[in-house]
């Protein structure tokens, strides 16, 4: 077997004079297998279980199994966790200084902005930054104006990109997780998917350099292309600086959503968890001892 290994580098070379001092090995890559992460059984899962009205899941980053999960295939209201997908078709199709100029719909959109000004023109880089790091509605719609023309067709984008991924409890209405009044059944609607859909779509995100990078900032800070406005805001992410080690990713709210948080945090030893919590009474909390769980929980090994 020896002599065979021997032969064959020397064959590979395509030189059979080397001299013993000549010989050089391919070099050869080893790959480490990911840490399985095991539960040890001792460990009851949180009370936060109990809450019929929320969805919860917990993945594994580097292996996928799943920690936990209760109701995560039920399509459930999402709110501004929306700004996921938006950023992503965004991502995927402009680049980050391509410079966008603000339309009026984006200005007169309700709850939380970054407040840019009709005509400023920024980039979408700091479109991207409002949107996702203090959850901005107006630069979300700008966003989505600037791709497709209307929001209107960007929703149809938004949807047919769902389909293309496989996330098929999705269901948008608009590109910022806004409620939505529905004229023609006289209700209104949220922009609709499961946890686990959620899940898969933030991992597809977290991709991106850019948006990893993003989303773990604590604050926003922007100014127009031409220096003349300036933009600041903080995160919406409560649990920055805890011992969860949190690196991101969004929250979202509305009355019909009730409070949702998609986290990435590592554990000590450098495993990455990605939780999802939707319709809960008090998401950072339970994120917290939902974490808190599972890092004191399992073992990678």
């Amino acid at each position: 077997m020896l002599e065979w290994l021997v032969f064959a580098l020397l064959a590979s070379s395509g030189n059979g004079d080397l001299t013993p001092g000549e010989l050089t090995l391919p070099k050869i890559e080893i790959l480490q297998p990911a840490k399985i992460p095991r539960k040890n059984a001792d460990k009851v899962a949180p009370k936060l279980l109990n809450n019929e009205k929320s969805a919860v899941l917990a993945i594994d980053m580097g292996t996928g199994k799943m920690l936990i999960s209760k109701r995560a295939n039920r399509p459930q209201e999402i709110a501004s966790l929306t700004k996921l997908m938006t950023a992503l078709i965004i991502l995927e199709n402009h680049d980050l200084d391509e410079v966008v100029t603000i339309p009026l719909k984006a200005t007169e959109v309700i709850g939380a902005k970054a407040d840019f000004y009709q005509y400023e023109k920024v980039t979408v880089k700091t479109l991207l930054e409002a949107a996702l790091i203090p959850s901005a509605n107006d630069a979300a719609m700008a966003l989505a104006i600037f791709d497709a023309g209307t929001e209107a067709n960007f929703v149809k984008k938004m949807n047919a990109k769902a389909r293309e991924l496989g996330l098929n409890s999705a269901k948008f209405y608009n590109p910022t997780g806004l409620d939505h009044y529905d004229e023609v059944n006289d209700k209104w609607v949220g922009n609709k998917m499961s946890a686990r859909d959620l899940a898969t779509l933030a991992k597809l995100d977290l991709r991106n350099d850019f948006f990893r990078e993003t989303v773990k900032k604590r604050n926003f800070a922007g100014t127009s292309v031409d220096g003349q406005f300036f933009h600041e805001k903080p995160s919406t992410n409560q649990l920055f600086d805890t011992f969860l080690n949190l690196k991101g990713v969004k929250t979202g709210y509305t009355e019909l959503a009730g409070q949702c948080f998609i986290s990435l945090g590592e554990t000590d030893d450098g495993n990455d968890i990605l939780t999802v919590v939707l319709g809960s009474p008090d998401r950072f909390g339970e994120t917290k001892k939902l974490l808190s769980w599972i890092y004191d929980s399992f073992v990678w090994e």
